[in-house]
């Protein structure tokens, strides 16, 4: 076995040595607006460095003016450059790079960090001799003080474990190049362009001009190589216990029963250490030289790659193009450079130590943490897959099964032998599978509470276009952001935009134009759905079939994702809901549709939630953040779905409605150009928002009248639409069941007035014929047979409600429950009337102020 410290390094042979800046540019190395390739602005140094950052990550800069001793930090993020470091001011960037604190604000804060970008060797030429460091290009050096530099050295790839960054910096301090005190993932160091203020360096009064004598931008160092080349005579043995520390991902797992696999695949390592390395070719494969080129033809140096490890090569694999490839493959590699078999497929080792139950659980979640895809959601460990049936991706619960065929390949497990007492390679133990599996409460794995088929809205309103996951919103984008048409934001952009997407629903046949508007609204809806809580159902209904109900369905659903729906039958029953409701959306998929619906929009219960909670509980908290569509022939959603559901009618206005034919093929035209059609529906978004976000005087919405009007229904009205809520808002108005409450509480009242009346006195009352009428036209009663226990409920859940002026009031007995009811005077109808229809509106009044 060698450990990465003990291999004879060399340098880096495809790097160059450090360049001295030409006299003549030295001027203009100071002007931030005239960066090169040889002397960068600080936007494109940071750009370099920080050419690898998470999603949701942003590296920091900061600026000071006049003494940078006095006053305290201000760090913005780096996209905000250009207004913060002047190059008149002293200018800094952080070696980290930070995701945003729970608040949103920025700030450079050691819980905050991501990832660790540069080892910077700070005081060069004053504090620490020039002698002492290694003759390796670094990846710039600038001169901030007379004689006083910053060598710094990117880090490809950056360290996300505070405690490997502290490892790192503790074996640099330890050889001498670096301050001890200086560690931590949070350093600030300086950027080229920029002044040091410092009272003791002024000349004449003027500040000292910071000066880049070196950048070599394409130079990068894994942190084992770079801390085998800088501090070659200090072993990792002497830091190990770094390892231990409270910060980072790992590290506070006990190192009697972890020990992590190394930063840097070992063999990578000891090509690059014997200067057989060349470059990547992409990620995971790597152009080498051939330990055995002497014998090849003329000894030419070409055609030989190692790749790391994968699922379909757990332990990599080495290929030479030459005659000899078949013989040198990559266990003769290992071999010629002295590594085992578990250092070339470089998992992490997890041994099963008695009494350390939680110990190995917390290792064993760890490694789960690193494969990719494995999240914990709701209380559940998923896993994001693609699904070859839909074309989509889902969330996927893993069985223990899952897990633990999961844990035996992404770690080596050990268990001692207590006879020969060595450590014997075992299988992960199901005792600790089990625990693992049926914790309801995770440390390590990341938290995920759905995915993105496309760009989304976080929660602060930015618009994110990098796939992967989002620490910020906890979602994982499942998409190419490349593919997506960049977004316009004017007035002209959107009304094309909008003119682009009206061609796809140029052929279905919408009876006002306020149908078309809901349209529009269910396509806005779809396109940014995962980026808010909640949003209202869109239910496409018609007189007869085939009137294009399902096939509107399509072009709606196709703005959500590229797969096809999650499709169900309307549920029966609350209990059939509530189970149905909770699988499907466990999945995560982006579109729920009840298609071809025979029955109305029944208020089950988990339903209304669904619309109306952001997550469900049961067994598991499941998000709710699914596009629900549903199609019908004269259904619609009734009693408390008549404000969650907003229609669509389509009405062909033909005997034969099925014989119609779209010429236009919306859907597949949909399909081919799914990201061009998705960036339109953005686009009328952002110009909205680009032209202050302006909103018309419309009727409140309960539930959706925040970030869903916002995004879907404001929009479209700048735009000149209709309101597209004005369905829903007529349906809340024509509440049958109020209309059918109001009955019976006049009926109650014509014959009682307020005298107090048990449900018993009532049902005896044979005389109360109108009144037995109105109550067995109540929700539940339609059975021929009126059940008192229902009629009790109803009046509980409708007691103190104002209908039509009267109002049901509970009045506590000595023996049981019993009610009076009471006219309220000037209370509010039933059913407000209805606005004239929009062809009897005077001129230029708009149908949104119908209400």
């Amino acid at each position: 076995m060698v450990d990465a410290a003990s291999i004879s390094f060399a340098p880096k042979i495809d790097t160059l040595p450090p360049q001295p800046l030409p006299a003549s540019m030295e001027a203009e190395a100071q002007q931030e607006h005239t960066g090169t390739g040889t002397h960068p602005t600080n936007a494109e140094f940071c750009q370099a460095i920080f050419s690898d950052l998470s999603a949701g990550a942003a590296s920091m800069v900061a600026a000071k003016s006049g003494d940078p001793t006095q006053g305290g930090w201000y760090p913005r993020p780096a996209s905000e450059l250009g207004q913060v470091c002047d190059s008149s001011a002293n200018t800094y960037f952080n070696c980290a790079s930070f995701r945003q604190a729970d608040d949103g604000t920025w700030a450079a804060r050691k819980e905050l960090a991501v990832a660790y970008h540069a080892l910077v060797l700070d005081d060069v030429g004053t504090k620490v001799a020039r002698e002492a460091i290694p003759d390796i290009a670094p990846t710039w050096e600038l001169e901030t003080s007379p004689d006083n530099f910053q060598v710094g050295f990117k880090l490809n790839p950056p360290l996300q474990d505070a405690s490997a960054v502290e490892q790192l910096q503790k074996r640099i301090a330890a050889a001498g190049l670096t301050d001890k005190g200086a560690g931590g993932m949070a350093r600030w160091m300086r950027l080229p362009n920029g002044v040091n203020g410092k009272e003791k360096h002024r000349v004449d009064g003027q500040p000292f001009t910071c000066r880049l004598q070196a950048w070599n931008p394409d130079t990068g160092y894994s942190a084992d190589v770079l801390g085998g080349l800088l501090a070659p005579n200090v072993t990792s043995a002497s830091t190990k216990r770094s390892t231990k520390s409270k910060a980072g991902a790992n590290s506070d797992l006990n190192w009697d029963v972890y020990q992590p696999s190394a930063t840097e695949n070992p063999v990578l390592t000891a090509f690059n250490a014997n200067g057989l390395y060349k470059r990547q070719i992409e990620p995971g494969r790597h152009e080498v030289t051939c330990p055995w080129a002497s014998e090849h033809t003329d000894a030419l140096d070409t055609g030989t790659a190692y790749f790391e490890p994968s699922d379909e090569f757990p332990k990599g694999g080495f290929r030479c193009h030459h005659a000899h490839g078949d013989r040198y493959r990559l266990r003769e590699v290992a071999e010629y450079f002295g590594l085992s078999a578990s250092q070339v497929s470089n998992k992490p080792l997890i041994r099963v130590v008695q009494g350390e139950l939680d110990g190995v659980v917390a290792a064993a979640e760890s490694v789960l943490a690193s494969q990719d895809g494995v999240f914990q959601a709701g209380g559940l460990i998923v896993k994001a897959a693609l699904d070859a049936r839909t074309g989509d991706y889902g969330l996927n619960a893993l069985s223990e099964a899952e897990v633990t065929r999961i844990l035996a390949k992404g770690a080596h497990w050990e268990k001692l032998d207590g006879r020969s007492g060595e450590w014997r390679r075992t299988d992960p133990p199901m005792r600790h599978v089990t625990v693992l599996h049926r914790g309801d409460h995770f440390e390590r794995l990341r938290p995920v509470v759905g995915l993105a088929r496309q760009p989304y809205y976080r929660a602060d309103g930015s618009l994110t276009t990098a796939s992967g996951y989002d620490p910020v919103s906890q979602r994982i984008g499942v998409f190419d952001g490349s593919k997506f048409p960049s977004v316009g934001t004017s007035r002209q952009d959107a009304e094309e935009a909008l003119a682009l997407i009206d061609e796809l629903l140029a052929e279905f046949y919408f009876p006002s134009e306020a149908d078309k508007a809901a349209a529009f609204a269910a396509i806005l809806t779809a396109a940014v759905r995962p980026s808010f809580d909640l949003a209202p159902a869109f239910h496409v209904s018609a007189p007869a079939s085939g009137s294009g109900k399902s096939y509107l369905c399509e072009v709606i659903s196709g703005f959500a994702g590229p797969g096809t729906p999650a499709r169900m039958s309307y549920p029966k029953t609350s209990d059939e809901a509530t189970k149905a409701i909770m699988a499907v959306l466990l999945g995560a998929p982006a579109v729920i549709e009840f298609d071809d619906m025979d029955t109305d929009w029944l208020p089950h219960g988990s339903i209304n939630r669904m619309l109306t909670s952001r997550s469900i509980s049961k067994t598991a908290t499941v998000s709710t953040t699914a596009l629900v569509l549903g199609s019908g022939n004269n259904v619609e959603p009734i009693r408390d779905l008549a404000r969650r559901v907003i229609t669509i009618k389509l009405n062909t206005r033909s005997a034969m409605p099925g014989t119609i034919q779209y010429a236009g093929n919306p859907v597949a035209k949909l399909r081919a150009e799914r990201e061009v059609y998705v960036s339109a529906a953005l686009t009328i978004i952002e110009a909205w928002k680009c032209a202050g976000s302006p909103k018309t005087p419309v009727p409140p919405v309960a539930s959706y009248d925040g970030p869903w009007a916002e995004h879907c229904r404001h929009p479209l009205i700048w735009m000149g639409l209709p309101d597209p809520a004005s369905n829903l808002i007529q349906q809340m108005h024509a509440d049958p069941d109020a209309e059918t409450l109001k009955a019976m509480l006049a009926g109650w009242y014509k014959r009682y007035g307020d005298t107090v009346k048990t449900v018993r006195a009532i049902l005896e009352d044979v005389g109360a014929t109108t009144l037995h009428d109105a109550i067995e036209d109540l929700p539940g009663q339609q059975t021929g047979r009126i059940n008192r226990s229902k009629l009790g409920w109803y009046f509980k859940k409708n007691m103190n409600r104002i209908v039509g002026g009267y109002m049901l009031e509970q009045v506590p007995t000595g023996e049981r429950v019993a009610w009076k009811v009471v006219k309220v005077e000037g209370g509010e109808p039933a059913s407000p009337p209805l606005p004239a229809p929009a062809d009897a509106l005077p001129e230029n009044v708009a149908p949104e102020q119908m209400f």
